[in-house]
């Protein structure tokens, strides 16, 4: 194959075969020995091919990298997306870790601190690891300690009670527990946390019975009357953690 044509332009440099183009970066051009009537081998116009797209590859690695730091499988991914093959991603992922751009333990470790800061439990900090691309062998590296899972879960309590308090006692623990197991947390420490939160007074009990039913009938009055009403009525405040001596008391005065 012999070079036809050289055409240097702004940011690349075109160089024309006899049937075939090839567009190099500025970097990969001053690599080689490249003039017009220049006989190349086959195996050569592949070397030069393939040093032109690791050098792409590796400028695109170094903007992502600049603005996010990603996991070596996320940084695979965004690679053989740009249609990168195998040997060529070797070749950048092995040159960013050369200059510590990659590199998951640390990354792992960055990434726990902040879930911690956040308060999330260990199921949620290792699905968030997951997501990030963290490989098993890093993840499995890790150690959570109970008093540490039980910290995080005591500081997150007062938000909770504070977010959940227009229900009543038995609607509000349950939803205390659901979003300690959402964010993370073993049912052991979700059921003990849960058990913690301050109890309503009888009569808090019986005003938010009151705002709950008023609100289920306006709602079921809409499909039901009479005996089946009530029926569905009883039903709705019974699955919210009502006593069934205030659920009575209400609807006999109601009556």
């Amino acid at each position: 194959m012999t070079i036809t044509k050289i055409k240097i332009l702004k940011n690349k440099v075109k160089v024309y075969f006899d049937k075939e183009m090839l567009e190099l970066s500025k970097e990969t051009y001053p690599n080689f020995y490249l003039y017009v009537g220049k006989d190349v081998s086959k195996k050569e116009f592949n070397e030069i091919k393939e040093y032109n797209n690791v050098s792409s590859l590796l400028t695109y690695a170094l903007r992502i990298r600049n603005k996010v730091t990603y996991s070596e499988f996320k940084m695979r991914e965004k690679l053989y997306n740009k249609g990168a093959n195998k040997k060529e991603v070797d070749k950048v992922i092995k040159t960013l870790k050369s200059y510590d751009l990659i590199d998951d333990n640390a990354f792992t470790l960055d990434l726990v601190s902040y879930y911690d800061s956040l308060n999330y439990g260990k199921n949620k900090i290792i699905s968030k690891l997951k997501e990030k691309g963290i490989f098993e062998e890093n993840i499995s590296k890790l150690k959570f300690s109970e008093l540490g899972e039980i910290k995080k879960a005591n500081n997150l309590l007062p938000k909770l009670e504070k977010k959940y308090d227009k229900y009543n006692y038995s609607s509000r623990k349950d939803h205390i527990y659901k979003a300690y197991i959402d964010l993370g947390f073993s049912s052991e420490i979700a059921t003990s946390l849960s058990n913690k939160i301050k109890k309503s007074t009888p009569r808090e009990e019986k005003e938010k019975l009151k705002k709950d039913y008023l609100r289920a009938k306006t709602r079921l009055m809409r499909k039901y009357k009479g005996n089946e009403l009530k029926e569905k009525l009883y039903a709705s405040m019974c699955l919210k953690g009502y006593k069934y001596s205030d659920i009575n008391e209400l609807m006999e005065e109601e009556e």
